[in-house]
């Protein structure tokens, strides 16, 4: 028997073959249940994605406070004491009020910034009493990526007043209290119970509680929209009152819990600052200084009381208060970074009692680490 062998276009034009090549392609139906299943499967990966993503941010962030921690340490062990939250040396009136992060530039391995800064001359190079400081403009506009969260993604530099200034998401732990004044006024309201305030100069030896109990510093949300007038400061704070700070009406200072309740969040607001975070160099309450009076990420609003730039004899300079809480991006919580130079997570949650006691340094709780 002889077969005979048929070609490629002999076999394709049997009517088998017709059906056969009408099902090559997807029909409609198909191509939903296909495209469904993607998006079902994409609406899976993206949260573990990103939470990938904000894992990794977290920990470049607990990364940069440990650097940080190093440098105070390093500070320390060279002159014996942390340095100074906010140097009032007295300069027209401005007060010249350098922060800690610009005294450990050298221990950030950032000598050549902290060699071109003139520490006579004011951090704000626009300010009505010392033109000449645009000395410092080259160290107060320079981005220091170590103060920076990742997981914060404002801008880097904002304008404030006529300038510009790099920001910061670490500030320094002031107390439990609401000065950071070294001569409060009145006086009968308790001195800084933190590490960094007005002129501190505070040595191992005076943390009674402990390094590993006592917060050094802390997180916080920069603002990204600097200091505008105060009629769009208003607006800013309609708008978001959580992104800055109130002072309220004739810098009335901040004593008890009832005065901010009283004075922040039911009294007249005369002015919102947008500047939370803004300047590294300054030494400022809600600019680089917080404190632990209210839990982190607390709902309600930061402010601050007295005035930062009158006369270090004077009763508003005296009275320089504040309510600022620690803030983040991360979930649920705060990184802190310890005396003892660990970086640990506290949650939103944690209790106000035990968050006060984290951040005195000689208030003798008695804390456990279950409690925080």
């Amino acid at each position: 028997m002889r077969w005979q062998k048929k070609g490629l276009f002999s076999m394709l034009s049997t009517p088998m073959a017709d059906r056969l090549h009408s099902r090559l392609g997807f029909t409609l139906i198909e191509l939903l249940v296909v495209l469904s299943i993607i998006g079902v499967l994409v609406g899976l990966l993206l949260p573990a994605v990103q939470s990938a993503r904000e894992a990794a941010r977290r920990a470049q962030c607990s990364n940069n406070l440990k650097q940080v921690g190093i440098a105070l340490n390093s500070y320390e062990n060279t002159h014996l004491v942390y340095p100074s939250g906010r140097i009032s040396t007295f300069v027209r009136g401005n007060g010249n009020c350098w922060g800690a992060f610009s005294q450990i530039l050298p221990q950030l391995d950032q000598v050549t910034i902290f060699n071109s800064i003139n520490f006579r001359m004011n951090p704000e190079p626009d300010s009505v009493y010392d033109t000449l400081a645009t000395v410092n403009v080259t160290a107060t506009e320079t981005v220091l990526a170590t103060l920076l969260c990742p997981s914060d993604g404002g801008p880097e530099v904002v304008r404030v007043g006529q300038s510009l200034f790099a920001g910061s998401n670490y500030l320094l732990n002031a107390g439990s209290g609401y000065t950071i004044a070294k001569q409060p006024s009145p006086k009968w309201i308790p001195k800084p119970n933190g590490i960094f305030f007005e002129d501190s100069a505070v040595s191992l030896a005076r943390i009674k509680d402990g390094l590993s109990q006592t917060v050094a510093i802390g997180e916080t949300v920069r603002s990204t929209s600097g200091a505008p007038s105060s009629d769009n400061g208003l607006t800013t704070f309609a708008r978001d009152p959580l992104s800055g700070y109130v002072v309220p009406l004739n810098s009335h200072p901040l004593v008890t819990d009832q005065a901010y309740l009283d004075i922040c969040i039911k009294g007249s607001v005369s002015s919102f600052r947008a500047t939370r975070g803004a300047i590294w160099a300054y030494g400022h309450p809600g600019q680089t200084i917080y404190n632990h009076r209210r839990s982190p990420n607390d709902p309600r609003v930061d402010c601050r009381g007295g005035l930062v730039h009158e006369t270090p004899t004077t009763d508003p300079w005296q009275s320089l208060t504040l309510n600022v809480t620690a803030r983040s991006r991360h979930v649920g919580g705060v990184l802190s970074l310890f005396c003892d130079g660990r970086v640990q997570f506290v949650k939103n949650s944690i209790s106000s009692s035990v968050w006060q006691g984290l951040g005195s340094r000689d208030g003798c709780e008695i804390l456990s680490g279950s409690d925080y």
